[in-house]
């Protein structure tokens, strides 16, 4: 699992502000804004002004001045190393400012200060090497009690340059695969801002899921996906890779006006975007109640009526302030569409049982501060947090084994309580399940590896191009990441003892191993480990120093295996402490989605792991940014493991992604097989997020597959049942009467104290009321039917596994 980490402004002039999304590149310098540009914009009491950088961005990166309102949720969750001014909102633009502290000042919150429900946070990061520093313009121009002015934060503009129009491998060099010699997808390279238009001779841009696009037709922004959009006849494609997609992602909202004119994208947000993303917004609510309606889909109407009276009520007001209050216009408009988008969430299915994960790195220093966090994830429905325990070569706890190995025993900000005690008698209060999540064999980004690595430097992993230099490298491929070598005893016997203390310590739910795996390990000369001891260990075994070997050599596969051999061998390891000192507690992994890429790249054999029954469950990594891709991942996934509970994590929150992308990505992995989402993470969930969350796909409480396999097919047989019942307008109880005949067997046999043999009958049960609601054909509506038959499986699974 990556780990939350800075994303760096690409080159001055590449692009403009970025609003919603993780970076940003100012056009002008900080210090130098003029308010009448259209860009976002602060003016200090003495009329110094600033250009903000971001809006809401999931990650402040270096050198970014952001503001952060209400909707990026309770607090900024910055690190203590910027600088923040607190304002509050006192109508027509104006803020008066509650208090400004840096890192350079003696005061309590240079970082991660609280966000009036009436205010804003202005907050400076760290400038880039050069760069302007906007914590001091921060200390310098804004004083407690000052009365200031923010401009452009509805109505703006934005703009940034194209890399090429309709690229070739001729006309756009960085378009093209230096190992193959053939273009990337659509001829787009990273970091890149493309244009596709009707000229481009081919139905689609050809892009792959690793950016962001928008469709422009009329001068307007008509559709926002992830890759390979349809290039319209009348129209053209938008499409930005890394930061630029970024850029597009947080700039270009529905509606939005774009021009380009020779390689310059100006892109206008304007009363009009807001109208018409509201008209879309409310008919998309409709369709969507519609359309539960037509499937039978447990929805409350009612509730999806109210958001919808509210949101046409205040895009009407729109309407008719449009010609004289152009900001007055966007704002309800604004807040039509969100009123529409909540209606939309309303009318989307939500599952009465399956894994809602959530990864959490844990920046709270009180008690009081984990309550608050807590108190919001259980609000968004979760029901799994996966812990950041382990991380950065630190334990968030005090630990013993740290102390014994010449480490600090705890995280430096963390010391004087126990976080995780609190963590885990919080989450549980609220039904949440609390899993320690570690990194298993990465040990940080801390110059010279951190605090593993400085205690013990003998323990690095050393890529093949860095033999002979002295102390610790970091990973070419993986830049600034510092690893151990998972082969080295005195690593797994440091690894293993800290996990040993964690399940002896701590009334934990269950152990999550991250970075289970080698760095990553291509092209040859990027490779890993060429410690001396594991040269020297599989030369004893083998005959051969494998810093001789190259792709080519007959043992290379040899070596290869050896590798693997080393993680695999670890988990089983692992496997053997959690049965042995805490038996009930869950063992899970954090894997890639492609198996095979796992194996190739990082040695990280998953599958093998699956087969030996090693794990309780999965989570698959799926980066993609189209819910058809992490959909497609899933059901790769889904194919190999088998019975094994599957928790598809989808990256919606670290990428800043709308809403509704982020429900559909859900939405994807659920109807691909798996047992549920975890999302990444917590640290980067805006309060609109989790407010789709609760409104939508989490608004039902859901039972943990995994805690108890018989109860959770039970609770799902009978929700089932009660659904199908209900059901009559799509499922005529003569076509389903088999189904739920089967339904009501199944949930005897599921009950608590009957035989095993008892649940094995239930499952014989369920699997063919799988069988014949897939055969229902059209006596039932299809996706009622698909939904069922869809369940049905889920829960004669985990019948098996019980």
């Amino acid at each position: 699992m990556p780990s939350p980490t800075p994303l760096r402004r690409a080159a001055v002039g590449s692009a403009g502000v970025v609003l919603l999304g993780l970076l940003t590149v100012p056009t002008t310098p900080a210090i130098a804004a003029d308010p009448t540009s259209g860009l976002p914009t602060v003016v200090a009491a003495d009329g110094a002004t600033a250009t903000i950088d971001a809006i809401d961005p999931s990650s402040r990166a270096a050198g970014v001045l952001a503001l952060y309102t209400p909707d990026s949720g309770a607090e900024t969750k910055t690190n203590a190393f910027g600088g923040e001014a607190v304002l509050r909102a006192t109508g027509g633009g104006t803020y008066q400012v509650l208090s400004v502290c840096t890192v350079f000042d003696s005061c309590p919150q240079p970082g991660n200060n609280a966000i009036p429900a009436d205010g804003v946070v202005l907050s400076a990061s760290p400038p880039e090497t050069g760069g302007t520093d906007d914590r001091r313009w921060l200390r310098d121009r804004l004083h407690a009690g000052d009365r200031i002015e923010l401009r452009n934060l509805l109505i703006r503009r934005a703009t940034g340059t194209l890399d090429a129009t309709d690229p070739t491998a001729a006309s756009n060099p960085a378009g093209v695969d230096p190992a193959k010699g053939e273009c990337f997808p659509g001829c787009r390279g990273a970091e890149q801002l493309i244009a596709y238009t009707p000229a481009v001779g081919r139905e689609r841009t050809g892009t792959n899921d690793y950016g962001f696009e928008v469709t422009v037709r009329d001068g307007r922004v008509v559709s926002r996906q992830g890759g390979n959009s349809v290039v319209p006849a009348d129209g053209l494609v938008l499409s930005g890779h890394g930061s630029r997609g970024s850029w597009l992602e947080g700039n270009a909202p529905l509606g939005a006006k774009v021009t380009v004119t020779g390689d310059t994208v100006t892109v206008d947000v304007d009363a009009e975007s807001y109208l018409l993303g509201a008209e879309r917004a409310v008919a998309a609510a409709r369709q969507g109640r519609q359309s539960a309606v037509a499937t039978c889909l447990e929805i409350d109407p009612t509730a999806v009526d109210a958001a919808l009276t509210e949101a046409t009520a205040l895009l009407a007001r729109a309407r008719d302030a449009a010609a004289g209050e152009p900001q007055r216009s966007a704002e309800l408009a604004r807040d039509a569409a969100r009123r529409a988008d909540v209606a939309g969430y309303r009318a989307r299915e939500s599952r009465p049982v399956e894994g809602r994960g959530l990864w959490v790195r844990p920046i709270e220093t009180s008690p009081e501060q984990i309550r608050a966090s807590l108190d919001r994830i259980a609000t968004a429905g979760f029901n799994m947090v996966f812990l950041e325990t382990v991380w950065g070569g630190y334990t968030i706890y005090p630990s013993a084994v740290a102390e014994r190995a010449g480490m600090p025993a705890q995280r430096p900000e963390m010391r004087g309580f126990d976080p995780l005690k609190v963590w885990i008698a919080e989450a549980h209060a609220r039904g949440i399940e609390l899993h320690a999540w570690t990194h298993t064999f990465f040990v940080g980004v801390e110059s010279g590896g951190g605090p593993v690595l400085k205690a013990h430097p003998d323990w690095a992993a050393v890529e093949r191009e860095d033999v002979g230099k002295a102390g610790p490298q970091p990973s070419r491929m993986e830049p600034g990441y510092y690893w151990v070598d998972a082969a080295i005893p005195a690593v797994r016997r440091h690894v293993l003892a800290t996990y040993e203390e964690l399940l002896r310590g701590y009334d934990l739910d269950g152990l999550h191993l991250d970075y289970i795996r080698y760095p990553v390990s291509l092209p040859y000369g990027a490779d890993f480990s060429y410690s001396t001891y594991s040269r020297q260990t599989f030369a004893a075994e083998h005959g051969v120093d494998p810093y001789t070997l190259t792709p080519d050599s007959p043992q290379w596969p040899t070596w290869n295996a050896w590798r693997e051999k080393q993680i695999t061998t670890f988990v089983d390891q692992v496997r053997t402490l959690q049965r042995r000192v805490a038996a009930d507690r869950k063992l899970s992994a954090a894997v890639f989605a492609d198996p095979t890429d796992g194996l190739a790249k990082k040695f990280q054999n998953w599958g093998a792991w699956v087969d030996a029954g090693t794990l309780d469950f999965l989570t698959g990594m799926s980066f993609g940014t189209s819910a058809g891709s992490v959909g497609h991942d899933t059901a790769v996934m889904r194919q190999r493991v088998g019975d094994v509970p599957l928790y598809t994590a989808t990256y919606g929150p670290l990428r800043g992604s709308s809403p509704d992308l982020m429900l559909d990505q859900v939405q994807a992995v659920d109807d691909a097989d798996s047992d549920g989402a975890a999302l990444f993470a917590y640290n980067q969930l805006n309060a609109r997020q989790q407010e789709a969350l609760r409104e939508g796909t989490f608004r039902t409480r859901s039972v943990v597959p995994h805690a108890d396999h018989r109860a959770a097919a039970r609770t799902g047989v009978a929700a089932l049942r009660t659904s199908l019942a209900g059901a009559t307008a799509c499922a005529p109880t003569a076509a389903t009467a088999q189904v739920r005949a089967r339904l009501v067997a199944a949930e005897r046999l599921l009950a608590p104290g009957l035989p095993a043999a008892s649940v094995d009958a239930a499952a014989a049960q369920l699997h063919k009321a799988a069988t014949e609601a897939a055969g229902w054909g059209t006596a039932v509506q299809p996706d009622l039917a698909r939904r069922t038959a869809r369940d049905l499986t889920m829960y004669a699974r985990w019948a098996d596994l019980a």
